[in-house]
């Protein structure tokens, strides 16, 4: 079906390509006034049955896609962008609706004229605003321009003998400074790795100043009996702007934490996650995870409620596929190797018998849990050492260990501690 901003791709003999867009369409009269939309050419006249027809013998069709769609966000755009956008809609608003009359050349001329004087613009720039518009889809955010587009996006300019980047408003006091070739690009890796990536904690500003005393200074001088480094002018010296910018274009995130804060801190909070147990685990009992939980209580002796006999640890045990808590243990030593094989027995018990022994009557089908797992999942705590290989070789039961920063493996578990503290 054909109608107004369909886009049809048009195969002609000589192995060339033309995309048009339809503008305007009076099926009565079977005409259709179109634009290519990659080409200079003002809107021109076609016959609905000649569009229908070569769609039919496949030397035209249509296409699905439309390469100036663009999901904008107004809040996201630029107000010089706006600017720009709005100043050619006020010129061509009143234009663009006199349809079919401004598709007619010499009509078209008048009015262009006549808004390029009253508005004070080159007539040419009216017909490339309107030109322009019809070309992307007939929208007032046709008029955006195409700043996307500007430089060589993750191009690297090559330094030259001339000065790149904008000229300064002062270059006659300052001088028009320098590029940043690969010689001062090494400048800038030492001098971040030296007074950057330190756990003194320098700040970039800081860093700079300190490359500009080492590496950017002729002579000394002596005042008031201390050796001062005296620095080459501003126009011989990268600003910090320069030293920024080449910071963050190749700013490495890993070694910017670990070195001002620590290794530990990194894989804590900062480090990717690219996967979790869950999806490892492939049936119910094929991964339990274990670890202990002190608790936010203290208890006292049953003989005498005045003495508090300390925190207790909660060790449980869960499966992974299926959430379920499979293990339980309270006790009052702390995190240790007997601790989470006390879990782990609870975990291939029969929980019916364990129950009754508190005074609690359940059925099998309430907690169908007293298997051993395939594996075990736990942090580099207690199930790391010579005692894991006893359960290891007799029972046959693998043993994965994480490290204990993060827990990003044990993220279940923790939240289970949580509800039983």
């Amino acid at each position: 079906m054909i109608a107004v901003n369909t886009l049809i791709k048009w195969e002609h003999d000589n192995d060339k390509e033309s995309i048009e867009r339809v503008l305007w369409l009076d099926r009565q009269q079977n005409i259709a006034y179109v634009i290519n939309i990659y080409s200079n050419e003002s809107p021109f006249l076609r016959y609905i049955s000649d569009i229908e027809e070569g769609i039919k013998q496949g030397i035209a069709n249509i296409l699905d896609s439309d390469p100036f769609v663009k999901v904008i966000d107004e809040g996201e755009l630029s107000e010089k962008s706006k600017e720009i956008r709005d100043k050619a809609w006020e010129v061509i608003k009143e234009l663009v609706v006199i349809e079919p009359v401004i598709f007619y050349k010499k009509e078209r001329r008048k009015l262009v004229l006549k808004a390029s004087a009253i508005y004070n613009l080159h007539a040419k720039t009216i017909s490339n605003y309107l030109k322009r518009f019809w070309k992307r889809g007939k929208t007032k955010n046709a008029l955006l321009p195409d700043y996307y587009l500007c430089g060589g996006p993750g191009k690297e300019r090559r330094a030259g003998n001339k000065k790149r980047g904008r000229r300064r408003k002062n270059a006659e006091l300052v001088g028009e400074g320098i590029n940043v070739d690969e010689e001062i690009k090494r400048i800038f890796n030492v001098t971040i790795n030296k007074y950057y990536h330190t756990s003194a904690k320098n700040s970039l500003k800081l860093a700079y100043e300190l490359m500009r005393k080492e590496f950017f200074s002729d002579e000394f001088k002596i005042e008031n009996g201390i050796r001062v480094p005296v620095i080459k002018p501003m126009g011989e010296v990268p600003t910090y702007a320069q030293f920024r910018y080449w910071y963050y274009k190749n700013i490495n995130l890993k070694k910017q934490i670990s070195s001002r804060q620590s290794s530990k801190k990194y894989e804590q909070q900062y480090r990717p996650l690219l996967g979790n147990t869950t999806s490892e685990a492939i049936a119910p009992g094929s991964i339990y995870q274990i670890d202990a939980t002190v608790g936010d209580i203290y208890l006292v002796s049953r003989y005498n409620r005045n003495w508090i006999i300390g925190r207790p640890v909660i060790y449980a045990v869960l499966d992974v596929f299926s959430r379920m808590v499979v293990g339980i243990y309270v006790g009052l030593e702390g995190p240790s190797w007997i601790g989470a094989m006390m879990a782990l027995a609870n975990a291939a018990s029969d929980k019916v018998a364990f129950c009754k022994e508190y005074g609690i009557d359940i059925e099998e089908k309430d907690w169908p849990v007293h298997h051993l797992p395939e594996s075990i999942l736990a942090d580099r705590g207690e199930l790391e050492g010579k005692n894991v290989e006893n359960l290891i070789n007799a029972l046959h039961v693998k043993i994965q260990n994480i490290p204990h920063i993060g827990q990003t493996g044990k993220q279940l578990l923790n939240s289970i501690s949580e509800l039983l503290i």
